[in-house]
């Protein structure tokens, strides 16, 4: 069967030590291109740190220098790094996840729905953009990123699917337990997963960065809507897998309407839905 082998990090970041949360992702990044990883995904502003107070100080234009060395990460690792950073356009401020991949393209993905104490500083992305890779076996993989509190809403998950989208990857920034964090998510992650046959993978910072201390958590839930990947523990460290493709793609396609696997985004009626939204 034909297997994508994706890694998520979970990972202490310092708002005071950019050029070290740099090395320490590049470390990261040759071990899971070692270990035959297509994908590698970060938390959220795991580059700079989560900082409300004083973000100014720790924003960058993209392109800019934090960009540019995941940029150079990814072509020198052969792998695609979905890294975290505070950007910076005009007097604006975002919680941004930039994709590098390393064909030499960059995209970006603005974080659509912010916390109460983030609006205060944040400006809200305005696009649910989709990603593409290509992979020698696989063809090309669609990807989508919600940025914590953006998974609350099912909304963006069934507007990544419908773009194409297999994986959506949800980078976290969450002070609680990885024990705490993991019942929450299997509240709605698996069912976000399951209504629109993909699959799902978040990870979280971990450790204390001055001001709040992360509670990890690590976990990957399949288009069936199970959890069959988790990790629980307080330490910085990363996990792989490899997703099913072809069961996920027959699954999409669904070409004889075999209500045993059905892909449920075909069957929907927006010209019903309308009338109350």
């Amino acid at each position: 069967m034909s297997k994508l082998r994706i890694s998520l990090v979970q990972m202490n970041v310092l708002p005071s030590d950019k050029e070290g949360n740099l090395r320490k992702i590049a470390y990261f990044a040759n071990k899971a291109a070692e270990n035959k990883s297509a994908i590698i995904c970060f938390p959220e502003l795991s580059t700079c740190g989560y900082e409300r107070d004083f973000p100014g100080i720790l924003a960058e234009e993209i392109p800019g220098h934090t960009s540019r060395k995941l940029l150079e990460m990814s072509r020198e690792n052969g792998i695609t790094i979905v890294s975290g950073m505070i950007e910076r356009e005009k007097n604006n401020l975002y919680i941004t996840q930039i994709v590098a991949s390393s064909n030499g393209s960059m995209g970006k993905y603005r974080k659509t729905h912010l916390g109460k104490q983030e609006k205060k500083v944040f400006c809200p992305g305005e696009e649910l953009p989709v990603f593409e890779i290509d992979d020698i076996e696989l063809n090309q993989i669609a990807f989508g990123i919600g940025i914590c509190y953006d998974l609350h809403f099912p909304e963006v998950v069934t507007c990544f699917s419908l773009q194409g989208a297999q994986i959506v990857f949800a980078p976290h920034a969450s002070p609680l337990t990885a024990e705490k964090r993991l019942e929450i998510w299997n509240r709605y992650m698996g069912a976000r997963a399951y209504d629109n046959r993909v699959y799902i993978a978040a990870c979280n910072l971990t450790g204390n960065n001055g001001n709040i201390d992360f509670g990890g958590g690590m976990g990957i839930w399949g288009p069936w809507g199970n959890l069959v990947k988790e990790y629980k523990g307080k330490d910085e460290n990363m996990v792989f897998y490899d997703l099913d493709m072809e069961e996920l793609n027959d699954m999409r396609k669904n070409e004889r309407e075999d209500m045993k696997t059905p892909f449920y985004l075909k069957k929907r009626r927006p010209d019903l839905y309308s009338k109350y939204m």
